[in-house]
C-alpha cells in the first residue's frame, strides 16, 4: 500500500494532510527546519491533536530522517510549502515517487514566491501543478495540473485559500491515476518568461514616476498582507499600502506622486505615470487608515508631493 510523507511547514497544507489521512494513505508529516512562527506552531499543535506522526527535517543530516521514514512505511512523498531544497540522498530514497505541488503553470514562475509574482504581474489565472522532484528545483516532469482563477480583487491570502481548497482534488486525481497506472508524465517546456524569486526590500517600494497604475494596484494585492506590503515614503518615514484602486485621470503636466484630490468621498488620490490611484488602506505604526484619514493625520493636501 502507498503511504505518503507530507513535507510542509504551513497550515495551508492541512487539506492535503487530511485527505491522505482520511484515505489511509498518510504515513507522517515532515516539518520544515525553521525558527518557530505562528503558522508552523499552529500546524504542530493541530497535528499533535490529530495524533498524526511528525518528523523533524534536519538540513544537515538526511540519514536519521530516512531511517524514520522507513520505520513508518513511507514509500511516497509529497512536498508543499516546505522551503527546503532536498538533497539527492533523500530524493533517491523515494525512488521516483517524490512529487512537489507548485502553484503556477510550470515552467512559468519557478521559485519560492509564485503566487506573489503572478498577482503582482496581473495574471488572471494560474494552475496547481504536481510534478516529479529532481535535483533541479521546480523542473521535474509534470503529472497533472488543475486550473484556478485569480479575480482582480483577490489578495495573496485569498489565492492561497483557493489553492488549499483545491489540494484534495489534485491529490485524489493523482492517486487514482497512479493506482490505474495511467499517469502520462510530460516534460516541462524549455521556454518561459517569468521567475518567482525571493523578495528584496527595494522591490516593495512604490516608484510613482516609473510604475503604471495597474502595477501599483497589483503590488498591493500581492503583498496584502502575507508576504510583503507595498511601501511608500513620506517625510523619511515608511508606510504600507495594503489596498489601492485605479482612478480615471486625464490631467496632464502634473508630476507623478502628487496629491491631485483629497476628500471624504473621493479619498486620497495620487497622480501616477499613466493615470491616478486612490490609496484605500494604509498601514502605519498607529494603525490602519483610509486615505482621507491618513492625509488629515499626516498633513497632506492637494498639490503635496510624495516624492
Amino acid at each position: 500500500m502507498n503511504k505518503y510523507a507530507v513535507f510542509t511547514g504551513s497550515c495551508q497544507s492541512l487539506s492535503a494532510i487530511q485527505y491522505l489521512q482520511q484515505t489511509n494513505k498518510l504515513a507522517c508529516v515532515v516539518l520544515a527546519d525553521a525558527e518557530p512562527n505562528p503558522d508552523l506552531m499552529q500546524l504542530q499543535q493541530l497535528l499533535h491533536q490529530a495524533q498524526i506522526p511528525t518528523l523533524q527535517y534536519n538540513q544537515h543530516d538526511d540519514m536519521a530522517l530516512i531511517a524514520d521514514l522507513d520505520r513508518l512505511g513511507a514509500n511516497r512523498g509529497v512536498i508543499y510549502l516546505f522551503r527546503h531544497i532536498l538533497k539527492q540522498t533523500l530524493i533517491s530514497y523515494f525512488d521516483g515517487s517524490l512529487v512537489n505541488i507548485h502553484p503556477s503553470p510550470l515552467p512559468e514562475y519557478r521559485g519560492p514566491f509564485p503566487l506573489y509574482w503572478q498577482i503582482r504581474n496581473g495574471e488572471q489565472a494560474t494552475k496547481l501543478t504536481l510534478h516529479h522532484v529532481t535535483s533541479k528545483v521546480d523542473s521535474g516532469d509534470i503529472a497533472i495540473d488543475i486550473d484556478l482563477t485569480i479575480h482582480p480583487f483577490d489578495t495573496i491570502s485569498i489565492v492561497n485559500q483557493k489553492v488549499s481548497q483545491a489540494l484534495p482534488h489534485l491529490l485524489n486525481t493523482f492517486c487514482q491515476l497512479e493506482e490505474q497506472e495511467n499517469i502520462s508524465w510530460r516534460e516541462q517546456d524549455t521556454c518561459f518568461e517569468h521567475f518567482a524569486p525571493m523578495l528584496e526590500p527595494q522591490q516593495l517600494a512604490i516608484n510613482w514616476c516609473k510604475q503604471p497604475t495597474s502595477e501599483i494596484v497589483n503590488m498591493c494585492r500581492a503583498g496584502n498582507v502575507d508576504v510583503g506590503c507595498a511601501t511608500f515614503c513620506l517625510r523619511q518615514e515608511m508606510f504600507q499600502l495594503l489596498q489601492a484602486s485605479e482612478v480615471e485621470c486625464d490631467i496632464k503636466g502634473v508630476q507623478a506622486g502628487t496629491v491631485i484630490q483629497l476628500s471624504r468621498r473621493e479619498g486620497l488620490v495620487i497622480k501616477t505615470l499613466d493615470g491616478a490611484v486612490c490609496l484605500d488602506v494604509i498601514g502605519t505604526q498607529q494603525g490602519l487608515f483610509d486615505g482621507y484619514r491618513f492625509a488629515v493625520l499626516f498633513g497632506l493636501d492637494a498639490g503635496f508631493s510624495l516624492i
